[in-house]
């Protein structure tokens, strides 16, 4: 919040917008992000378990003017990752398994956040991807 990220608690996306130019196919600003739908939601009533999940709230449809969209989905590596991807290493909890480099046991695979990590925070996630870019620049160059 302190510098200037803007919390929408109980908002969902609906639909992620994009500008094209059908009359210019070469328009360089085709496929750009420039809006997201969302959706309010409010808390339902509690479950057999207690816990209240979010429904949408009817009519209260709105458009959010934006230019970048980051998706944060779930809090534990993608179990696809491990099962589809012959000799990569990973941990108990699934965390793939990478050196100070980000390098994972695949010649030329770089990983870092919550793929490696778990559920951590997105500044760490994001000097995980400095490290990597620096070792994936080290090794292109090569």
């Amino acid at each position: 919040m302190e510098e200037g990220v803007e919390f929408r608690l109980l908002t969902n996306p609906v639909e992620i917008m994009g500008y094209n130019n059908p009359d210019n196919p070469r328009d360089e600003k085709n496929g750009f992000v420039t809006g997201m739908k969302c959706i309010k939601m409010e808390l339902g009533e509690p479950d057999a378990k207690g816990r209240r999940r979010p429904v949408p709230i009817e009519g209260s449809e709105f458009e959010l003017p934006v230019d970048v969209v980051i998706m944060a989905i779930g809090t534990s590596p993608n179990p696809l990752i491990k099962n589809t991807t012959k000799g990569l290493e990973v941990n108990a909890h699934g965390g793939i398994i990478v050196n100070e480099d980000g390098l994972t046991s695949r010649t030329a695979v770089y990983a870092g956040g919550d793929a490696v990590t778990g559920a951590a925070t997105v500044i760490s996630a994001m000097g995980a991807g400095k490290v990597a870019a620096k070792a994936i620049d080290e090794y292109l160059s090569k």
